[in-house]
C-alpha cells in the first residue's frame, strides 16, 4: 500500500476521534470562522464542525440545523470516495461520471454561493439555514 493512503487514513481516523470526543461548542481547539467572527455573517462552512460532531453522535436533525449543505453533500462525497477505495483495492476503474463532467464544478460553485446568500437572509424561511 502506498504511504500517502495510509497517512490519509490515519489522519481521517484521528479527526473522527477528535470530533467525536470534543464538542466544538465547548472547546477552543477548533478554529473559528473569520468571516463570521469579523462580519457577523455565516459562510457556507459555518456550523460544519458542530454538524460533524452531531453526525458522529447520530443526531442528524441537529447536524442539519448547523449546516444543511454539509449534511446533504456528505452522502455524495462518501459514495465518490467509496468508489475510489473500491477501485484501488479491486484494480477496477469504477468512477461516477458526474464528477468528471465540465459543468460539475460550476454547478457545485453555484449551489455553494446560493446557499451562502440564502443562509444570511434574516427572514423566514431562510433564517433556518443560519448556523
Amino acid at each position: 500500500m502506498k504511504l500517502k493512503y495510509i497517512l490519509g487514513f490515519v489522519v481521517v481516523v484521528a479527526l473522527v476521534i477528535v470530533y467525536y470526543k470534543f464538542n466544538p461548542e465547548m472547546y477552543n481547539l477548533f478554529p473559528a470562522c473569520p468571516f463570521h467572527k469579523y462580519l457577523g455573517l455565516d459562510c457556507p462552512g459555518c456550523g460544519s464542525q458542530r454538524a460533524i460532531h452531531a453526525l458522529l453522535h447520530g443526531n442528524i436533525l441537529l447536524a442539519i440545523n448547523y449546516n444543511l449543505l454539509l449534511v446533504v453533500s456528505l452522502p455524495f462525497l462518501l459514495f465518490h470516495f467509496g468508489l475510489k477505495i473500491y477501485s484501488y483495492f479491486t484494480k477496477q476503474d469504477k468512477t461516477w461520471e458526474f464528477w468528471y463532467k465540465p459543468s460539475t464544478p460550476k454547478i457545485i460553485f453555484a449551489i455553494v454561493i446560493i446557499f451562502w446568500v440564502l443562509r444570511n437572509i434574516p427572514y423566514q424561511p431562510f433564517d433556518y439555514l443560519a448556523s
